[in-house]
């Protein structure tokens, strides 16, 4: 089984989508910004990275911060010795495709017990987060009705925990109309040296989680 897993894994790594699919979303003109943190937490920096693609956190706390998954299981750990993944959340699978069209291993679990690898050292980590972006290459109706004006998507939130608090990240998904030439260079520029920093993150992320199956 879990030779099979593994196989499945390392499959849908190699056929997960590349920089254009998973990051270049300047082209569809949306974007995710962040309006606050509830309640405020000092020594947390964030911001969205591809424009609705990552989250970014600096931790200088000194404290521990726990992002929460899709069923509010422990999904990534920001500590004094460094930042690591729960591999039991089914977050981190679910967050190798920008759609979620994967398979969930049976040994990920919301209700599972946290089981805790280490992803890097340092304080600074970004992981791509469902809630903020739209979750489906369909665009939405005011969209597809009014292509060529701005429009408001929806209101989100990523809970967290700083030493046990309860906080959440809140931000906003909006619409700009893209343009209607081609896309701009320096823009192409910018998402490149994102994509870099991203790819890092999401190629990590994945051998941690090809690790622990084996």
């Amino acid at each position: 089984m879990k030779r099979t897993l593994l196989v499945a894994v390392v499959l849908a790594a190699l056929l997960a989508p590349g920089a254009e699919a998973h990051f270049g979303t300047g082209k569809l003109g949306y974007r995710s910004t962040i309006t606050g943190v509830d309640p405020r937490m000092r020594g947390l920096r964030f911001k969205i990275l591809c424009r609705d693609d990552q989250v970014w956190l600096d931790n200088r706390s000194g404290k521990t911060v726990i992002i929460r998954g899709y069923s509010g299981e422990p999904y990534l750990r920001f500590a004094p010795s460094g930042i690591s993944v729960n591999i039991k959340s089914p977050a981190g699978y679910l967050n190798q495709d920008r759609y979620a069209r994967v398979q969930v291993p049976k040994s990920a679990s919301a209700s599972a017990k946290p089981k805790w690898e280490k992803l890097a050292g340092g304080d600074v980590w970004a992981w791509h987060d469902h809630r903020i972006h739209y979750m489906n290459p369909i665009a939405p109706p005011q969209v597809r009705d009014a292509p060529r004006k701005p429009h408001h998507i929806f209101d989100w939130k990523v809970p967290a925990t700083d030493n046990g608090k309860k906080f959440f990240i809140a931000g906003s998904l909006d619409y700009k109309p893209p343009p209607i030439k081609n896309f701009p260079t320096g823009l192409v520029i910018s998402l490149a040296t994102l994509v870099g920093v991203g790819l890092i993150g999401l190629f990590a992320l994945r051998r941690v989680l090809i690790r622990s199956l084996r």
